[in-house]
């Protein structure tokens, strides 16, 4: 191959090269919201299929254009504080307006609780503040956070206590019920039968129970 032929070569291999790092900058990355497919796809959370279209959320990294569905708007609070994704402070989450279903911006939406949602975390959303039953009670997204993480640190705590009382042995569970007296039995003395007056007047005691 002639020199200029090879200089020719490795300019347009220089070329393609630089031109890379533009074709990546052109690439819009799609961070709208998706179209889940009812009652098949699951809650990245939770595991359970999403089938309320009123009261569901996703999550979109908008690094990747990646987008992480959920049953429950409190089921997609709790999955960004648990596992703390790099992108978390610029995710963009989306929730369903609890009255027609149109995905909303978090950020733009009104919520209001209780409401029965999926997992009963109880937060629904909507587009217009007006659209909130006067008997519910509106929070802000701080507000949500909180209450959802409470939510989930009182439910680990049950199931925590739960778990420790199916491990003990029955002899364990039940060993105050074996050492101690139940109910008025516990304090109650016995009380001594009238020794006269006649039995019409007075009939004998039931025994103590």
């Amino acid at each position: 191959m002639s020199t200029s032929k090879q200089r020719r070569t490795f300019l347009i291999f220089l070329s393609a090269v630089s031109a890379l790092p533009l074709l990546a900058c052109d690439r819009k990355i799609d961070i709208s919201a998706r179209t889940p497919v009812w009652d098949r796809d699951t809650c990245v959370r939770c595991k359970m299929a999403l089938g309320d279209p009123q009261n569901s959320a996703q999550i979109i990294d908008p690094k990747t254009g990646n987008a992480f569905m959920f049953d429950d708007l409190g089921c997609a609070i709790a999955w960004l504080n648990e596992n703390q994704p790099a992108w978390r402070s610029e995710a963009v989450v989306y929730v369903n307006d609890a009255t027609d279903g149109a995905w909303l911006k978090l950020e733009d939406a009104v919520l209001a609780m209780p409401y029965i949602t999926p997992m009963s975390f109880g937060i629904a959303a909507f587009s217009h503040k007006e659209k909130v039953e006067g008997d519910k009670t509106v929070v802000t997204a701080q507000e949500a956070e909180k209450i959802v993480l409470d939510t989930v640190r009182e439910r680990k705590q049950k199931r925590e206590q739960n778990q420790h009382q199916h491990q003990q042995p029955p002899e364990h569970q039940h060993e105050h019920e074996r050492d101690e007296p139940h109910g008025h039995e516990q304090n109650e003395p016995q009380q001594e039968q009238p020794q006269h007056e006649s039995l019409q007047e007075h009939a004998p005691q039931q025994p103590l129970r």
